[in-house]
């Protein structure tokens, strides 16, 4: 039998005893100051169950001694939302004298506690055990690995892993200096001191004995001090009761009734509704406003647990909103039920406002309080609705379609970039600066969807040589793809160029898949078309055959047979030798998407409605002459024949006023 003057666990180096908080404190308010001193295991501050407001002291846990030796002394130095704070090691509570049986009985009972690691930095990709009790398994016999998590599901960043044997623990300790999990390095140490804990029956619990805050307070220790059971907690939460009793720290003689009230709290909890069900968040409250007079103001519709300010925690100056806490469900949700709608924007005080909803002259704007996390999304989401509202942000963030101003790019930095000479480097690079400039300037400006830019074209091809090769590296570009030598394009991408078709009608393939082929060419002084100046233009059915033909043609190196292509073969013989290839010198070509000014394409597609639309009433009016003069004459007698049957001339004239009228169509459709 061990001696009973041993003790059981001490972890008064690692926790500490904060007094002096002020009545707004909060368990969250007090973990953020210690972290910035230190790791923080767990914070929890200590509540009125009544009001719900702080009673002025809190504890602390680290997961290191030293660390929370740091926090000792550089704490003390510090100011908790300006007020001075009395801070000290925590010491374990003192037990009452329940007699030599009870006593003997427990400490029959200590046994060693295997080695605990604590594994900080730990990757959110990892969310499964076994990759954990695989890491440590070199190490020497894992026991157990267990991956914290917060409220909502999300990662904390840490694990716990215990060891069979402390000479396990040591080695892993020694040889994970340079340990990487999920490529990301990670720092391994031991969670606590090695500890002692007593397993046992539950005794009979107390219920009456427990207040509300006590219980979260309790709960959140048994958390961080029971991670080694943490499985068997969830099912048999009184058959622990004594662990948790031997790991609390007693510092208030307010707490020495809970004693037997802890091993219920694990289950008293999970019955007990969540923390935000009856509480309310409130808007558009005075800077000025205190706890005291909102908490007296809410008094109208029903007993107040507590109501809170917020305070902007970087400013440290009050955001006008508030959290007030009901004591019945039913008063929450009258409030909110009757509470006036707010999103008016009026500041005036209507004269049938209630008055239980007017603060000091101002509308109070309440509704339920939710988690955090919920909240983080309903307020981006609010956000980004009032910036659409004001016209910041259209439905389409990107009307000028900038971000394809990246596409295409190459840096010295890239693969490809890097087997370029600097010259075409320096071309690249001047041209996207160049656009960018030109975007930035004017507002007009956009970036087309279907419609590229081509430099460094050899002088010698044609529109025709262009067209063909941009045919060309669309079926290219499918067939790499297919073969898996080329990413295909993102799902992204085909919705894109689906919503493109659809907002202006270009689903057919009238025009086939490239549009149009156009080289700049110089002006000669005799009126003619001179040679090329080097760049071009190629418009594409659909953003998609846009994006592909870009992705080939970007870079690429045009050939003699590519450049072959624009010229028909047989055509008076001896054409290769007919076309100059002196400065066709190998050169890759800048392939980018076109600049546009909305104006003019507006103008344009204003003109090309009226084209379209002229045509189809000279298509009508043209098809109803046709229909007059083909009429059928009525029925003809034997031997006799009509007007123009029998004058071939009128014949012919007719014939040749229709070709006339065709002729003319034909050339008024081209213009």
């Amino acid at each position: 039998m061990s001696s009973p003057s041993k003790p059981t666990f001490d972890k008064s180096r690692s926790e500490l005893f904060v007094r002096s908080l002020p009545q707004d404190a909060t368990s969250e308010k007090l973990s953020d100051f210690f972290s910035n001193i230190a790791p923080v295991k767990h914070a929890v501050v200590v509540t009125d169950s009544t009001s719900g407001l702080s009673k002025g002291f809190g504890f602390v846990s680290f997961a290191d001694p030293d660390d929370a030796q740091t926090a000792l002394e550089q704490g003390r130095k510090s100011k908790f939302d300006g007020k001075s704070i009395s801070i000290e090691f925590a010491k374990p509570r003192a037990r009452g004298t329940d007699g030599p049986k009870e006593t003997n009985t427990v400490v029959q009972k200590v046994e060693k506690r295997r080695p605990r690691l604590i594994v900080r930095n730990l990757p959110w990709s990892v969310r499964d055990t076994k990759i954990l009790v695989k890491t440590f398994s070199k190490y020497g016999k894992v026991v157990d690995a267990f991956i914290p998590r917060q409220a909502g599901g999300k990662m904390s960043g840490f694990a716990f892993v215990t060891m069979r044997k402390k000479s396990h623990a040591l080695k892993a300790i020694e040889d994970s200096k340079d340990l990487k999990i999920d490529n990301r390095p990670v720092a391994v140490d031991f969670a606590v001191e090695k500890e002692k804990w007593v397993s046992g029956q539950g005794e009979e619990v107390n219920d009456d004995s427990e207040s509300e805050s006590d219980e979260e307070e309790e709960e959140e220790e048994e958390e961080v001090s029971d991670n080694d059971q943490h499985n068997n907690e969830a099912n048999n939460a009184e058959d622990n009761s004594e662990d948790d009793d031997d790991d609390d720290s007693e510092d208030d003689e307010n707490n020495e009734d809970n004693d037997d009230a802890e091993g219920e709290v694990t289950t008293k909890f999970k019955q007990r509704p969540a923390p935000n069900s009856f509480t309310v968040f409130v808007r558009n409250i005075p800077y000025g406003a205190t706890a005291e007079s909102l908490k007296e103001h809410f008094e109208q519709f029903g007993p107040i647990r507590y109501a809170l300010p917020v305070m902007d925690k970087v400013l440290n100056q009050p955001k006008g909103t508030a959290f007030v806490a009901f004591r019945d469900e039913d008063d929450c949700n009258n409030c909110v039920k009757s509470a006036p709608l707010g999103g008016s924007g009026s500041l005036l005080v209507a004269d049938d406002a209630d008055p239980r909803y007017v603060f000091e002259g101002r509308i109070l704007s309440i509704t339920k309080a939710v988690e955090r996390e919920t909240a983080d999304k309903l307020a981006t989401a609010s956000a980004n609705e009032r910036k659409k509202l004001l016209g910041k942000e259209p439905p389409n963030k990107d009307r000028r379609n900038l971000f394809l101003l990246n596409e295409g790019r190459i840096t010295p930095e890239s693969k490809l970039g890097q087997t370029m000479p600097p010259s075409e480097l320096e071309i690249r690079q001047k041209s996207f600066d160049l656009r960018k400039q030109q975007l930035t300037k004017n507002a007009s400006l956009h970036l087309s969807l279907t419609r590229l830019a081509i430099r460094n074209l050899p002088r010698a091809m044609n529109e025709r040589a262009l067209k063909a090769l941009s045919r060309k590296a669309v079926v290219e570009f499918a067939t790499e793809v297919r073969k898996g030598l080329r990413q295909p394009l993102t799902q992204e991408e085909i919705k894109r160029s689906t919503k493109f078709q659809e907002l202006f009608g270009r689903n057919g393939s009238k025009h086939g898949l490239v549009r149009q082929a156009k080289i700049i060419t110089e002006h000669k002084e005799s009126g003619g078309l001179g040679r090329s100046r080097g760049y071009g233009f190629v418009e594409f059915r659909d953003h998609r055959s846009a994006l592909m033909g870009l992705r080939w043609m970007n870079a690429h190196l045009v050939s003699k047979d590519e450049i072959l292509e624009g010229f028909i073969k047989g055509e008076d013989g001896g054409i290769e030798e007919k076309v100059d290839f002196s400065e066709s010198t190998r050169r890759r070509l800048v392939v980018e998407f076109a600049i546009e000014n909305a104006q003019v394409v507006r103008r344009r597609r204003e003109t090309q409605e009226r084209v379209r639309v002229a045509q189809e009433k000279r298509a009508k009016s043209s098809s109803g002459d046709q229909s007059e003069s083909t009429v059928a004459e009525p029925e003809k007698k034997l031997g006799k024949r009509t007007r123009d049957e029998a004058d071939p001339a009128s014949e012919n004239k007719n014939v040749q006023h229709l070709i006339g009228k065709k002729r003319k169509m034909k050339k008024m459709g081209k213009n």
